[in-house]
C-alpha cells in the first residue's frame, strides 16, 4: 500500500506532497506540479491500493445541506455525488462579501477590506459554516477564503473545482462517501480523503495512540526543527524501522513540514492498525470525515456549545490578516 499526504492551498506552487510506502517503511518527498490531476496521474503508477490524504475540506455542513439540494432530494444523495454529478447553482464558487448575501447555494466568503465580523456570517448562515468534525477538531470554517489566520476556504474551493475537472478523466473514489476506507482499499481503488495536519501532529509525535490534538508553531523554523527531531526520535519510528527522507525541506518551509508529518501520521495509523475512520456520531454521506480523527483522545472530542468570541468571533478581522493556509 502507498499513502500520499498533501499540504493543500489555493496556490499550486505552495502545495507539497510526501509518499509513505508501507512495504519499504520509507517516507519521501514527491515532485509534482501542484495539481490534483498530476498527483492522481502519478498515483496511478504506484502499486495499488493508494490513499491520497489532502489537507482541505471534503464535505458540507449538514445544517445547510437541505437548502443546497432541496428538501425533496434523494435521501441517499451524498455530497460527492452532488458535487461531481449535479448541476451546481449559478455562482456557486463566487465568494460573497456581506452576511446577507450568504446562502448554501453560494457558500464561499471573501470578506471586504477592513474590520468585519465572522459572528455576523455565522448567524446569517444559521451555523452553516461548520461541520461537526470542524468543531470536534477545532478547525476554521470551511468557506472563509481570507481574512482570518489559517483560513481554509480558498483551498476548499480549489479542491472542489479540481475534483470536478478530474472526474471526467480519472477513476477514483472519495472516502467516506463511497464506502468504508478498508473496503475501498481492499478493492484496490485509488482513494482520496480529507486529512487535517493539526490532528496528524499528535498522531505522528505522541508516545502512544489515541493522541491529543497538538498545536505547533510551524511558522518558526526552530519549531519545525524540533518537530522533525521529535518525529525522528519517536519510539514507533524506531520500532517500525521507518526511513524519513528529505526532512531538510520540511525544516525549511511549513508546507513540506505539514505534508511530511501528515504522511508519517497516516503511515503510523496503518502500521499500528489504529482507528482510521470517523469519530461517532458522524454524518458520512454529507459532512464526510477526517482520516485518523478516531485516533484522537476522547477528551479532545467535545463539541463547544458555541464558537468562541475573540479572534474568530465578535472581534472580527481585518482583510490584512493572514489569507489562505500555508
Amino acid at each position: 500500500m502507498n499513502i500520499i499526504a498533501v499540504d493543500w492551498g489555493k496556490n499550486t506552487l505552495k502545495r507539497s506532497a510526501y509518499l509513505a510506502e508501507l512495504a519499504t517503511r520509507a517516507i519521501s518527498r514527491l515532485e509534482f506540479d501542484g495539481s490534483l490531476a498530476h498527483l492522481v496521474e502519478y498515483a496511478s503508477t504506484l502499486e495499488p491500493p493508494v490513499l491520497i490524504g489532502i489537507d482541505a475540506a471534503i464535505g458540507f455542513p449538514r445544517s445547510a445541506w437541505p437548502k443546497l439540494v432541496g428538501n425533496e432530494a434523494d435521501p441517499l444523495l451524498t455530497f460527492v455525488d452532488y458535487l461531481l454529478h449535479a448541476q451546481l447553482p449559478d455562482h456557486f464558487f463566487d465568494p460573497v462579501q456581506e452576511p446577507d448575501e450568504w446562502s448554501p447555494r453560494r457558500p464561499f466568503i471573501r470578506p471586504p477590506p477592513g474590520p468585519w465580523s465572522l459572528t455576523a456570517f455565522i448567524e446569517a448562515s444559521n451555523q452553516g459554516l461548520y461541520r461537526q468534525i470542524d468543531q470536534l477538531l477545532k478547525g476554521n470554517p470551511i468557506f472563509v477564503t481570507s481574512g482570518i489566520p489559517g483560513s481554509v476556504g480558498s483551498g476548499t474551493r480549489a479542491l472542489w473545482q479540481e475534483l470536478i475537472a478530474l472526474d471526467a478523466r480519472s477513476a477514483f473514489r472519495v472516502w467516506p462517501f463511497h464506502g468504508s476506507l478498508d473496503r475501498l482499499l481492499q478493492a484496490g481503488k485509488l482513494v482520496i480523503a480529507e486529512m487535517y495536519p493539526k490532528a496528524c501532529y499528535g498522531i505522528a509525535l505522541a508516545g502512544s495512540l489515541p493522541s491529543p490534538l497538538l498545536s505547533l508553531a510551524k511558522t518558526r523554523q526552530s519549531a519545525r526543527e524540533d518537530g522533525i527531531r521529535q518525529l525522528q526520535q519517536a519510539s514507533w519510528v524506531a520500532t517500525q524501522n521507518i526511513s524519513i527522507q528529505n526532512s531538510e525541506h520540511a525544516i525549511s518551509n511549513e508546507d513540506d513540514f505539514d505534508a511530511l508529518i501528515s504522511a508519517a501520521a497516516l503511515l503510523r495509523l496503518f502500521l499500528e492498525k489504529a482507528p482510521r475512520e470517523c469519530l461517532e456520531p458522524a454524518d458520512l454521506t454529507v459532512e464526510g470525515g477526517v482520516l485518523g480523527s478516531a485516533s484522537i483522545s476522547p477528551a479532545e472530542r467535545k463539541i463547544p456549545r458555541s464558537r468562541p468570541s475573540g479572534p474568530c468571533g465578535k472581534l472580527g478581522y481585518s482583510q490584512s490578516a493572514a489569507d489562505e493556509p500555508t
